[in-house]
């Protein structure tokens, strides 16, 4: 009987690009359920504005977002702006996806469609109109995150 080497298993990588992927899915969720709830609330609430949120996440979980294409049915139903590190997810050992909405109603209406299809390791944060979901394969900066999220 030969002795092979064993392969060490590195689950950390393998983690990060099915939280990349499921942070990718949350996305598109996002976009139907805008879609599916529609937009009654003719008011927009004030709050902050989605380069401000943008800032403000990338300096609690140290990384940086890039902007993601907003669907034009989404925009139209209140998503403002979209930001991931999906493209930098496995090295940043963690998954972002930040989205604005018009308003708090919006962000209300849709959270709870979001919060049943995200992975049960990830954490959505939602404030007024801003909404982070998050998740960690790496040091976890969940509680940094959700403090910025509920300063904006």
């Amino acid at each position: 009987m030969q002795n092979l080497p064993r392969r060490t298993s590195n689950r950390g990588p393998l983690l990060i690009r099915r939280a990349a992927v499921a942070g990718a899915s949350l996305a598109a969720t996002l976009a139907l359920a805008l879609a599916a709830c529609g937009s009654d609330d003719p008011t927009v609430a004030s709050g902050p504005t989605p380069a401000a949120a943008k800032t403000r996440i990338e300096q609690a979980a140290h990384l940086r977002l890039a902007a993601e294409q907003v669907p034009a049915a989404a925009r139209d139903q209140g998503l403002r702006a979209s930001y991931s590190n999906a493209g930098t997810a496995v090295k940043d050992k963690q998954v972002v996806g930040l989205f604005v909405m018009k308003s708090a109603g919006v962000a209300d209406k849709v959270s709870d469609l979001v919060r049943s299809s995200a992975p049960k390791s990830a954490q959505l944060i939602v404030n007024g109109k801003v909404m982070v979901v998050y998740a960690a394969a790496g040091s976890d900066r969940g509680a940094a995150v959700e403090r910025a999220v509920n300063s904006l």
